[in-house]
């Protein structure tokens, strides 16, 4: 799908409303550089995504030799913001799920995000807090499903990560303690014996309705970005979010963002 078939006037919406709502969120730094954005989706736009998520079976597994619960049946699924899955979506959701990926990646909001955590960048990078915007971050966003029996255990992430989203979606306030796990390393014996082993859970982040964090990936001998997620439990219901990751290299992000945005920008040249 070419930007032609992006509906402007929506993804303008959702680009504008975004970069308001990071701009208005305080930052930070305990137990490592990371912001939590309420209200991140326009009202509307959450409404509407609410009501046109892809069915289930539009999933795939995702790692499923890592994520399957005692039946063989993965826990964790996946639905990719790639052409070639979108456009098997019916128009609404079809128009819905283009403007949402193309927000996602937009250039503006990588840089109001890259701003706001611009202390994590210059612990990373060295750079001048003042530059952090202007750092390379191309984005792959995507759609997870999470059931009973997932968890992931405690990780920095990949040092080809530079930032880490994740945007709940939950349809009330019932799943508020199903989100992400910020870990500090624990010297307490006790922790050994108990989930996240060796570890201590110094925050959870609200899995509320329209709800966002973000943070900086380190993995450094001094501070590092330990976070993951003890096991669901039966009654968790289904744990619907998107991650939307910023990668140093375009090679590891969503191509056709990347695309898109390279035309958008020699578009603006040529004007």
């Amino acid at each position: 799908m070419s930007n032609s078939h992006i509906k402007s006037s929506l993804r303008r919406h959702i680009v504008d409303h975004v970069i308001g709502a990071v701009n208005t969120t305080p930052f930070l730094d305990d137990p490592f550089p990371h912001v939590v954005i309420r209200g991140f989706f326009p009202k509307d736009v959450y409404a509407d995504l609410q009501r046109l998520l892809p069915a289930p079976d539009a999933y795939e597994p995702f790692s499923y030799e890592k994520h399957s619960d005692q039946n063989g049946e993965s826990n964790r699924k996946r639905f990719c913001l790639e052409n070639k899955f979108i456009d098997k979506l019916p128009a609404p959701q079809r128009d819905l799920w283009y403007a949402i990926r193309s927000a996602l990646g937009s250039v503006e909001l990588k840089e109001a995000v890259f701003n706001k955590l611009r202390t994590g960048l210059t612990m990373r990078y060295g750079n001048e807090p003042d530059a952090a915007r202007s750092l390379p971050g191309f984005a792959l966003p995507e759609l997870f499903r999470e059931t009973a029996t997932y968890h992931i255990k405690p990780h920095p992430d990949t040092r080809k990560k530079v930032v880490t989203m994740q945007i709940a979606l939950p349809t009330d306030d019932s799943q508020e303690a199903l989100g992400t796990e910020f870990y500090k390393r624990s010297l307490w014996p006790g922790s050994w014996l108990r989930e996240p082993v060796g570890f201590e859970i110094v925050k959870t982040m609200p899995f509320l309705p329209n709800t966002t964090y973000a943070f900086v990936v380190l993995n450094t001998i001094r501070l590092k970005s330990w976070h993951g997620r003890s096991t669901l439990t039966p009654m968790c219901g289904v744990r619907n979010s998107i991650l939307n990751i910023w990668y140093g290299k375009a090679e590891d992000a969503n191509r056709e963002i990347v695309a898109e945005n390279e035309a958008m920008k020699a578009s603006r040249k040529a004007a």
